[in-house]
């Protein structure tokens, strides 16, 4: 899958450039391009990834700014970039940005100016804020994703609060100024140093970045050059029809490492009869990373009773791929959701170290999180109105 990616403010900025910088890494494979706005210089100067030119300064109307209209956005200027970028061959535009940040409330200008001009559905991806930045982001945050569910086709959200304990609680999801894109190769005899608060936040994006990297270069495998195809191939089209017209939407993703010993040598030491025990392990397994990923790995807290739609993708080396295992999730994830649209497939990856389950839920009308930011908006205007009437 084919997108455009527009990173608004300093959260939606860094997770643009997260999602670029993974996928600058396929050799073989592009699925991005996209461009960061920001009224922070010095924010929009961090990133390492997106192109200089494709960095644009939003500066403010003045140094006494209200709040409520803090900044314009250069939108022309921006469209004009974005058709630049445009290949003709773009399947989606996505919105990055976190909700309750002050730029994140001149999205929906921007939003209805890129729905005059290009065609292609536009998706959000945000996250949503801890409960600790306050009563006044929470509010913002509220606001923000009621206006944007009017204007977008479908949203995709990531829940700090879950996310910054996660990372705090996982070394392999931390980043740390020594390391490279968060691997630990010599966990065992080097010292941790505790996770900053920052480097959390940078955990998430990486998190972010690697699940829906896989969803995009698995909407376009069939594009790369000798690369094997999937049994059940999954296209572009199934992504964004799993996203568009669904209201709230979550991913999910469980993994674990596969032998790097090669399938064939594996295949003369075991002895004759070994292949229908190891069949049903490889099927078991994902059935279990399927699960995992429902129930425990979702971007944020959801049941699957409250979905409309699902898309369930396995990747990982051909062999681990195990298409008995992948029914039978796909079927137990048929009969959990709320609607009757479950798309899915297989993505072989044959260098990849880890097999794999992505799952995208959507559809929501409700999740719990987002209804619990919009009590704390409703109760404070409440609140406010009794205080004026007294």
């Amino acid at each position: 899958m084919r997108v455009l990616i527009v990173g608004i403010g300093g959260a939606g900025c860094r997770i643009a450039d997260t999602l670029y910088d993974y996928d600058k890494k396929s050799p073989s494979l592009r699925c991005t391009d996209g461009i960061a706005i920001d009224s922070d210089a010095l924010s929009l100067s961090t990133l390492k990834a997106l192109p200089k030119e494709n960095l644009i300064f939003s500066k403010t109307l003045d140094l006494n700014h209200d709040e409520k209209n803090p900044m314009i956005l250069p939108n022309d200027e921006i469209i004009a970039r974005l058709q630049s970028l445009d290949p003709g061959d773009i399947d989606a535009l996505i919105v990055c940005l976190g909700l309750g940040g002050t730029m994140a409330g001149l999205a929906p200008s921007l939003i209805r100016s890129i729905r005059k001009t290009m065609v292609e559905p536009v998706f959000g991806l945000f996250t949503l804020p801890r409960d600790k930045e306050g009563e006044e982001v929470l509010v913002r945050a509220a606001n923000q994703i009621d206006a944007l569910a009017e204007i977008l086709d479908g949203m995709l959200l990531f829940d700090n609060e879950i996310w910054t304990t996660k990372v705090a609680n996982d070394p392999d999801l931390q980043i740390h100024p020594h390391e490279e894109a968060g691997l630990l190769p010599y966990r065992r005899h080097q010292a941790i140093p505790q996770p900053t608060i920052a480097s959390e936040y940078e955990g998430i994006n990486h998190v972010i970045g690697k699940r829906l990297s896989l969803i995009l270069r698995a909407g376009e495998a069939g594009e790369r050059p000798g690369s094997e195809v999937g049994e059940v191939a999954l296209d572009a089209g199934e992504i964004v029809n799993t996203l568009r017209g669904s209201g709230l939407a979550a991913i999910g993703y469980a993994r674990e490492p596969v032998s790097t010993v090669h399938p064939d040598l594996i295949r003369k030491l075991r002895p004759a009869g070994h292949a229908v025990g190891e069949g049903h392990e490889k099927a078991s397994r994902i059935i279990a990373l399927g699960k995992k990923a429902v129930l425990e790995e979702m971007s944020v807290s959801c049941n699957l009773a409250d979905a409309e739609k699902a898309l369930i993708l396995i990747a990982g080396p051909s062999q681990e791929l195990n298409m008995k295992g992948y029914m039978a999730f796909r079927h137990w994830v048929d009969n959990n959701i709320g609607g009757f649209e479950v798309r899915s497939g297989d993505y072989p990856l044959k260098s990849s170290r880890f097999v794999g389950v992505a799952v995208i839920l959507s559809g929501f009308l409700h999740i719990a999180r987002v209804d619990s930011i919009r009590a704390i908006r409703d109760m404070k205007n409440a609140v406010t109105e009794l205080g004026t009437e007294e």
